[in-house]
């Protein structure tokens, strides 16, 4: 299956210059011109045979600019100029995609991390770094066993564990022995370009009013 993208681009690439071209098929064209004009120059050559070798020489390179330079414009240029506008474009709607990501991810109230299969912290949110006391990236690398007690680290590691093999994402409900709140954790796979996960994100929502409301 081909990438949609891909496709797309192809398809407004065609709109724009009117051809997609294949690179052997370009070979053939261009080939083909530069014979073309060998036998244009043999058979002037033929009507005109006492032409010097400079005049020779300025008319055969002169017929081969005259014939490729519209080939190479019309089956190169064009489309080539027209697939770079449009991975442009792209570039810059993938930019600004992340960039109202990021501001949504890092401005909400709920905590979000990424964890590898061994539990380390790839990425924070401003909201879990400052529960977790941390200021900058110096949580990159860090286990999540190092912030978290032996009896938490075991059911995230269990459940980190499970996401990495199903596939699937869990939530369930956690109270954290920091500070003695409940969360609504959502853990989700994380898959790479090739479709094998490669992190696991979570995200945390506090339930803590929710829960006492619930109690009371």
């Amino acid at each position: 299956m081909g990438c949609p993208r891909r496709e797309v681009m192809m398809k407004k690439n065609d709109e724009r210059s009117g051809i997609i071209i294949k690179p052997i098929t370009l070979l053939l064209i261009i080939t083909a011109t530069i014979f073309a004009s060998a036998t244009l120059v043999d058979l002037i050559l033929s009507i005109f045979p006492l032409l010097s070798l400079d005049k020779f020489t300025l008319l055969d390179a002169g017929l081969l600019t005259f014939l490729l330079f519209p080939v190479i414009y019309y089956f190169v240029f064009e489309p080539l100029t027209s697939y770079i506008d449009e991975v442009e474009q792209a570039k810059e709607a993938l930019e600004v995609s992340e960039a109202k990501y990021r501001s949504l991810v890092e401005t909400t109230d709920d905590s979000i991390y990424l964890v590898n299969m061994n539990c380390e912290y790839l990425f924070m949110n401003a909201k879990h770094r400052s529960r977790m006391g941390f200021f900058s990236e110096e949580y990159v690398g860090r286990a999540y066993g190092e912030l978290h007690s032996p009896e938490e680290t075991k059911i995230f590691t269990e459940e980190v564990k499970k996401v990495f093999t199903t596939g699937e994402s869990l939530q369930h409900e956690h109270r954290s022995q920091r500070d003695d709140t409940y969360f609504l954790r959502t853990l989700s796979p994380i898959k790479g370009s090739d479709g094998e996960i490669f992190a696991v994100s979570v995200v945390s929502k506090n339930v803590t009013k929710v829960k006492q409301v619930d109690i009371w």
